[in-house]
Formats: structure tokens, C-alpha cells, sequence
């Protein structure tokens, strides 16, 4: 029989070795938790959300918010109190000059009867300003005054190219990205604009009667100095069920930028309190509809620019805000990992709307826009949305 032996150094080099593996495993367990790509659960997103209010923020805090889109030293940031806004990167591509350019919706028939086009192009149901979803065999009409930049003889010669979104518009590659899901436009009559001029880009893909408009100036059924028409967003998506919501809010907040703010955070925490009880459901945002009316295209290259740029008029609508607004939006929005539709290229294209031509048959409405329009990217945005976030 061999006599045993002892190894001492062998077993320290074990013990090292297997006090190796436990700190390199560890490591990258917390790299993994901390990888920005990982779905948040709702506790993390509650979290991430109370890093809105100035109070409840610490060092900590800041340290673990992940971001969403790009790095954090790319990110919007925004000063505790909201009064100003650093975004490094903006809105990404260009408005390039196209004549004779094609349009997803082509066609614009107008929501009143008397300006309405032919039966045969427009069709003969009566549309509806608080709720409505595309028809089965002609195109949604459209409120906002926006048919009537045709009899102004306007063209729309400028498309938006980004390489961020397809350079054209599938509605068939679309609708089979949105399968049999609903999805919910909520919002003022920017939002029915926008919702308008989606349903009927999607009409050759055969899923527009999937999409539907709901009314709600304020989203919260609470008056902030303007108007506040239709329901709450919450009541109208427990009566509609959607799987898919998309809000909006802005021109009927005239008050101070801390009152919009609160009903930003109110709204997403309703969102993340309704996801936790219809897991299924999916939420987003969209930024705003610019106002102001110019000649010409502005910075077309640059839309913040073109924000900081045109000279708004006194407006009850308060168009001047509308870009900080937005960015104020969209830091709460990647601290939250809600996705969004982001169309601040608009804010490039104050040449657009209804009321820019002088003697024009609209007057004073510098917030709506012509149809067809720079309104027609909304279909390639929902298709990104589709496509990477829901």
C-alpha cells in the first residue's frame, strides 16, 4: 500500500481557482441584469419613473438608470427643475427636395360633407370627431381643415430620409408587423390628424380597420386652460381594450411647464399600473404636432434649428413651448423605457400648414397640416415602432 500525501499547495491553488470562477460568475451576472437590452418589470420601470421627481433622486439612482436608445452621454438630459434641456444628438435625417414625390395617403377627404370629394373616392359614411377607426373600403376622412390647402394648389415637394426608417412605406409589411393586434390613437385633433393619414396609408395592407382615434384633449379629463373634449385616455382604453395605445398631449396644456410635467407622470404611471394588470397591452407616445406658419421650408437638415428659428405668434395654444416640451417629454419617456414616436422632423416644415397661405380659405390655424403632407412619415414611424419596440 502507498502511503498518502499531502498537498498543501495544490489545495490553495484549488481554493484560488474556485474563489475565481465565483467573482468572474458574479460579474457577469450583474453586467447581464444591467444590460439596457433586458425587458424592465414594472417595479424596475416604477423605479425609473420617480427618478422624474426631483425629491426622490439619488446618486444611486442616476447611476443605474438604463437608457433606452442610445449611449448615456448621447441621451436628452434635463435640470432638476425642467427649465432646460441638453439633447446632443436630435432628431436624425433630412428633409430632401422630391418633385412629383409619391404619398402612403394620397388622398385627403374632408371630415364635413360640403368639402367632401366624390362618393366614388371618399365613399358616403359620415365620420365622427370622437372615435372612429378606418373604413373598410375608402379612406378615413380627415378633420383640421387639411383638404383645403388644395384649393391653394399646395404640393408637398420635400420627403423626410432618415437612416433610421425604410426609405418607402410597405403598408402590406406593415399590417403583417401589426398582425391581429388593435392599436388606439389617443390625443387632440393633432393626434386625429395623425391617426387620419395612418389609417388610410394602411388601406392597401388591408389592416386599417384595425386602427382607431379616440378624443381627449388633455388626456386626463381635467381642463389646463384650453379646451378639454372627450374622455380620460385610461376610460377610453378600458372601454376599446387595445392591444396596442399610442397618447399624445400638448396644445391644451397652456399652463406652466411643472403642471405638464405632472400630467406626463400621471399618465405614465397609469400606464405602468395598467400593464401590470393587462400584461398584453403595449404603450407608447408621440411627441407633438409643431405650430407657426412660415413661407418656406425651415432647416431642413436640422429641425431644432427650425424650432429655435421660426418666430411663433401669441397663441392660446402655446406653440413656443412645444419643443422644450418635447424634450422634457422624451428624457421622462427613456428613463421609463415607454417607447415613442418621435416626429420632431415637423418642426421643420412651418410651411405645411393650413394657414400659410395669405387670403387662403383658412385662417389662423397654424397647428394642422395639409393633407397630403409631412404627415405621410407617420406610416414608416409606426412601422419602426412595430418593427423594434412592440
Amino acid at each position: 500500500m502507498k502511503p498518502k500525501t499531502s498537498c498543501p499547495s495544490c489545495l490553495i491553488l484549488l481554493t484560488f481557482a474556485l474563489f475565481s470562477t465565483i467573482f468572474a460568475v458574479t460579474l457577469l451576472a450583474r453586467r447581464y441584469a444591467h444590460d439596457d437590452t433586458r425587458k424592465t418589470t414594472v417595479a424596475e420601470r416604477r423605479r425609473l419613473l420617480r427618478l422624474t421627481d426631483p425629491k426622490s433622486v439619488t446618486s444611486k439612482d442616476l447611476s443605474e438608470v438604463a437608457w433606452r436608445q442610445v449611449a448615456p452621454s448621447q441621451q436628452i438630459s434635463c435640470n432638476l427643475d425642467g427649465t432646460s434641456c441638453l439633447d446632443p444628438i436630435g432628431i436624425v435625417g433630412e428633409w430632401v427636395h422630391v418633385p412629383d414625390r409619391t404619398f402612403a395617403a394620397p388622398v385627403c377627404c374632408d371630415l364635413r360633407t360640403e368639402l367632401r370629394k366624390s362618393p366614388d373616392v371618399c365613399g358616403t359614411e359620415e365620420g365622427n370627431r370622437k372615435f372612429y377607426s378606418g373604413f373598410p373600403s375608402y379612406p378615413q376622412q380627415t378633420d383640421g381643415n387639411g383638404c383645403r390647402c388644395e384649393e391653394m394648389n399646395f404640393t408637398d415637394d420635400y420627403e423626410w430620409r432618415s437612416p433610421h426608417l425604410p426609405q418607402t412605406f410597405n403598408p402590406v409589411d406593415t399590417c403583417r408587423l401589426l398582425g391581429d393586434r388593435t392599436a388606439l390613437f389617443v390625443g387632440d385633433s393633432t393626434m386625429s390628424q395623425t391617426a387620419s393619414t395612418l389609417m388610410n396609408s394602411l388601406l392597401p395592407g388591408h389592416c386599417q380597420t384595425q386602427v382607431s382615434f379616440a378624443l381627449s384633449d388633455t388626456l386626463v379629463g381635467k381642463p389646463f386652460g384650453v379646451f378639454n373634449r372627450g374622455k380620460a385616455w385610461k376610460d377610453w382604453v378600458n372601454e376599446v381594450m387595445p392591444d396596442i395605445t399610442v397618447v399624445t398631449v400638448g396644445a391644451h396644456v397652456s399652463s406652466e411647464d411643472a403642471l405638464y410635467l405632472g400630467l406626463v407622470d400621471e399618465v405614465l404611471s397609469g400606464m405602468i399600473e395598467m400593464q401590470s394588470r393587462h400584461p398584453r397591452m403595449k404603450f407608447a407616445w408621440k411627441t407633438q404636432q409643431p405650430g407657426g406658419c412660415t413661407n418656406e421650408i425651415l432647416s431642413p437638415k436640422d429641425a431644432a434649428a427650425a424650432a429655435r428659428t421660426i418666430e411663433y405668434t401669441r397663441d392660446k395654444f402655446n406653440w413656443d413651448k412645444f419643443y422644450h416640451r418635447d424634450l422634457l417629454l422624451l428624457e421622462r419617456l427613456n428613463r421609463a423605457k415607454i417607447p415613442y414616436l418621435d416626429m420632431r422632423m415637423l418642426y421643420s416644415r412651418s410651411d405645411a400648414h393650413v394657414s400659410v397661405f395669405p387670403g387662403g380659405p383658412v385662417r389662423g390655424d397654424c397647428i394642422h397640416w395639409c393633407s397630403p403632407g409631412p404627415l405621410d412619415v407617420i406610416g414608416r414611424l409606426f412601422h419602426q415602432l412595430l418593427n423594434e419596440e412592440l
